[in-house]
């Protein structure tokens, strides 16, 4: 038997239903070839709406008598234009980079879709001033100068709450970030 020939007119997913026309050994690559390609296809399509993260935040266990401490909560949501992606990463990095170093960080992580145009960061603090001492820092404000030509638009939820209620996966994180109270929304 042998395997059908490849009309490169033909979409991708039409490859596998093409019958046989030669028998000189090519029809077998290009058969093979165009079912590569539409595994390939498949692959990406379902990839568009998984996402990367960093470490979930190791935050150290609210303590039973500190559970009820309050923290501020920082959770946003970008929409990245593709064509300037690059530097918005490489800002993204430089700040995730710093993170470690800011007085009253409880803890951080952030999340990006990996074929997508979204990106989420999450931020624990011990207090506002603390949050807002970062915002102030030199590597967060050159980051929002440098990638904010790439940002289509972004949503901000600042919340301050107990520590034993911070939230412990990012589908409570972005449950929270789609609940309208609070949330402030900026599109082009």
């Amino acid at each position: 038997m042998t395997a059908p020939v490849i009309d490169p007119a033909l979409p991708l997913h039409a490859a596998a239903s093409v019958t046989p026309e030669k028998t000189d050994g090519t029809a077998a690559v290009s058969w093979r070839r165009g079912l590569a390609l539409s595994m390939l296809t498949a692959t990406l399509l379902a990839l568009k709406g998984c996402a990367i993260s960093t470490p979930w935040p190791r935050l150290a266990p609210a303590q039973a008598e500190r559970g009820d401490d309050l923290v501020v909560l920082v959770l946003t949501r970008v929409v990245v234009d593709p064509e300037q992606r690059n530097e918005f990463d490489r800002q993204n990095s430089r700040v995730i980079a710093s993170m470690g170093g800011h007085p009253g960080l409880i803890g951080y992580a952030a999340r990006r879709e990996l074929l997508g145009d979204q990106g989420w960061t999450l931020s624990v603090w011990a207090d506002e001033d603390a949050r807002a001492a970062f915002v102030r820092s030199p590597v967060h404000r050159t980051a929002i100068a440098e990638s904010l030509p790439a940002v289509r638009g972004a949503e901000f939820k600042r919340l301050t709450l107990a520590r034993k209620d911070l939230p412990g996966n990012w589908d409570q994180v972005l449950r929270l970030l789609a609940e309208p109270e609070g949330r402030r929304n900026y599109w082009d």
